[in-house]
């Protein structure tokens, strides 16, 4: 809570209705750049989510502190979730087997709500799963029933982006490519969305709304068919899995076991002409190859967790205790003095030239994930590790509330740092804490509860208007994402 408030101090910038934040600022005096990317602007929405979580979990242990500051941190998620705005635009967009008008988000920010230009290039598909993510975790903790549409219709957004054409073997190319300007295919523009997919399909298992999947047959025509938005959910997920499993996951060498970075393609997109319409066309796509980022491989991990915890299949839990070890070690440890140290390793030379922080803050969720199904103890070194990094940087390094993107070594001579990287940290340390809250809920005794009129609750999160009591809750957790009801 101390980073997060020092980070809004620090890099929010205008008034509850017209706030951005600032990409980088200088931590000794008053300098700041100019609003950031929506990208880097979700980190923020993302560290008050953890702060909420782990407020909730505190409740029942600390009342008084979770009276004190819950309904600030509620209200300023609401301020940043509304300050999207200036990020959205329109576009009519023509996909693979789909025309349509969409309302996504744009890499930068606009001067006026709503008209942010989204053309070409100007949105990516990956910055629309990260949302989606948030505003899930948004509603589970609100239950502000805007959150749960807007997470929707970005997800269905990012799924029209698929490739569905088909190989001469009848089978889809399938992957979605990093935005609708571009032909390549990458890891952030698939595995992101693998959970909020899981989410999505557990949040509306009773509901009778209806998905309309758009796709190419055998012969290339286009065809559309209506699934239920439960169903739809957990079989994209799934598909989208296991195209990243087979087209992105290193088989060889020294990143064998975690996901490379993408799969390039010729620039340019081409388009078939159908009657008077222009469709997308397949572009062939070369073999995988850049940098094997954390996040990649974190955002797998954290959807084969899901993927385990509602359908129970043994391949999901094999994959996770595969890639939970592979990413240990190939992003969680480091030698230093012939000594092995638990550290996510941050190879960016200072804050202003790389994203590696939140790249790290990726996997590290991932493992809190995965924790409860890997039968080593990596995940725990890992996060607790972590932690003791974050503490290190905390207790040594903060300058008024901020950290060093080194955690072990400090500022150096650095005096910049971004908003980004700050509530990165936030949600970090809160995602840690909640995590020792849970361990510590479990050891507390709870008196037995006195007789009460479950109607007249108002403390039970009632998801799309339907009474959730806790003995539901009890018989039926497998079922449910990871939240708070």
């Amino acid at each position: 809570m101390t980073v997060a408030d020092a980070a809004w101090a620090k890099t929010i910038v205008g008034t509850p209705t017209n706030l951005y934040m600032a990409d980088v600022c200088d931590t000794g005096s008053s300098d700041l750049s100019g609003p950031s990317d929506v990208w880097p602007y979700t980190a923020a929405i993302e560290a008050h989510c953890s702060i909420l979580e782990a407020l909730e979990t505190a409740r029942p242990l600390y009342p008084e502190f979770y009276a004190a500051h819950h309904d600030r941190y509620a209200t300023q998620l609401a301020q940043l979730i509304d300050n999207l705005e200036y990020y959205r635009g329109q576009l009519t967009l023509s996909s693979y087997a789909n025309r349509q008008v969409w309302h996504p988000f744009a890499v930068p920010r606009a001067q006026n709500r709503g008209r942010a230009d989204v053309t070409g290039i100007l949105n990516v598909y990956d910055d629309q799963m990260w949302l989606a993510r948030e505003l899930i975790r948004a509603y589970f903790l609100t239950g502000t029933d805007s959150y749960l549409a807007e997470a929707t219709s970005l997800t269905d957004y990012v799924l029209d982006g698929w490739d569905c054409w088909r190989d001469g073997d009848g089978q889809e190319y399938g992957g979605i490519t990093w935005g609708p300007g571009y032909n390549s295919k990458h890891a952030c523009s698939n595995a992101p969305i693998i959970q909020p997919l899981v989410w999505l399909h557990a949040i509306y298992r009773d509901s009778d709304e209806e998905y309309i999947l758009h796709y190419r047959d055998n012969e290339g025509v286009r065809q559309q068919e209506k699934l239920g938005r439960s169903v739809a959910y957990l079989d994209w997920a799934r598909k989208i899995y296991a195209w990243q499993k087979e087209k992105l996951l290193v088989t060889s060498g020294s990143d064998r076991g975690v996901y490379a970075d993408m799969m390039g393609a010729a620039a340019g997109i081409q388009y078939v002409t159908e009657g008077r319409v222009q469709y997308r066309a397949h572009v062939d796509t070369g073999d995988k190859t850049g940098t094997a980022y954390p996040y990649n491989s974190g955002t797998m991990l954290a959807g084969a967790a899901e993927l385990y915890t509602v359908t129970g299949e043994d391949l999901y839990l094999a994959d996770l205790r595969d890639l939970a070890a592979s990413c240990y070690t190939r992003f969680a440890t480091t030698q230093r003095g012939g000594a092995k140290f638990v550290e996510f390793t941050n190879n960016d030379a200072t804050a202003e030239n790389g994203f590696m922080t939140w790249f790290i803050d990726v996997l590290l969720r991932a493992f809190i994930d995965a924790e409860p199904y890997v039968d080593t103890n990596r995940p725990q070194l890992a996060l607790e590790g972590h932690l003791a990094n974050l503490d290190n940087a905390f207790d040594n390094y903060n300058r008024g509330g901020l950290l060093p993107i080194h955690l072990t070594k400090g500022w150096g001579t650095e005096v910049k740092t971004k908003g980004f990287h700050q509530f990165t940290f936030a949600s970090e340390y809160a995602m840690l804490a909640n995590r020792l809250l849970q361990q510590e809920a479990k050891e507390t005794p709870i008196s037995a509860p006195k007789a009460i009129d479950m109607d007249a609750r108002t403390d039970i999160f009632t998801p799309g208007g339907r009474k959730v009591t806790h003995d539901t809750l009890r018989n039926a957790r497998h079922k449910l994402p990871k939240g708070l009801y």
